[in-house]
């Protein structure tokens, strides 16, 4: 198993697309961080619905963000080895495709990780830096990056998921990014229609910001509470991740 854990980090590692997918949102982490502490002195919510203070919410926007490339970072690490026909040789010479996927989303999950760490330091130094004492490090804030680690995880094993399921990384890349910002934002719309309104916190996107925001708010209608987000959140990383790994197991790859 180790070997096929450094074979498959070094597909990774031997590409550019790992390290230009995390540029765009370290970026928004960046503008963010910077922008909502500057901002954080002028800004008051009502009631204190953001315990952690309006700076906060830069980081709230850098995880959001970072979640939605992690998934991209999935999808083309397991869809474009069909394109390549990489994994034909791969599957040929080791015993059982399952560990051959098993590997690919332990390194995939670990490079979640990785964006979510990276992408929640250059927020928070932006952060400490701007806001002076209207940001301080606290439980909230803790629970908040912890939480930002877990949806980021969950998106790159999604991504992965939907990789190997539709055996295309242009399929299943598109297919997130469509849903994400706004695919789901039509289904939310449609879905109070046909009485089934209670789902739409449930959805992908929504369960992920639900994940999120439930460390540091309370009583907003909008969020599914915790801990139902997150286990909605990792009913979808295993329904993607479960489709994936059985048409991988199960295609023809010659």
């Amino acid at each position: 198993m180790t070997a096929l854990l450094t074979s498959e980090l070094r597909k990774v590692t031997t590409l550019r697309f790992w390290w230009a997918l995390v540029l765009a949102p370290l970026f928004v982490a960046l503008f963010a961080g910077t922008f909502y502490a500057a901002m954080a002195g002028d800004i008051e919510f009502s009631g204190s619905k953001l315990t952690t203070g309006a700076a906060s919410v830069g980081l709230f926007v850098a995880i959001a963000g970072v979640a939605l490339f992690a998934g991209l970072f999935g999808a083309i690490n397991s869809g474009t080895e069909f394109r390549h026909k990489t994994l034909t040789p791969t599957f040929l010479t080791t015993a059982g495709r399952d560990r051959v996927v098993t590997a690919k989303l332990a390194v995939t999950a670990a490079f979640g990780a990785a964006y979510a760490v990276a992408v929640e330091a250059v927020a928070l130094i932006c952060i400490l830096t701007f806001a002076g004492g209207l940001f301080e490090m606290s439980w909230p804030v803790a629970a908040m990056l912890a939480a930002g680690v877990l949806t980021t995880v969950a998106w790159s094993l999604i991504g992965a998921g939907l990789g190997l399921a539709l055996g295309s990384s242009t399929t299943a890349a598109v297919a997130l990014v469509a849903w994400y910002p706004a695919g789901e934002m039509v289904v939310t719309a449609v879905l109070p229609g046909v009485g089934a309104g209670a789902l739409t916190q449930l959805l992908p996107t929504a369960a992920t910001w639900s994940t999120i925001a439930a460390t540091s708010a309370s009583n907003i209608d909008e969020y599914a509470p915790w801990p139902v987000a997150a286990i909605a959140l990792l009913f979808w990383t295993c329904l993607a991740c479960g489709l994936g790994w059985w048409a991988a197991t199960r295609r023809d790859i010659t």
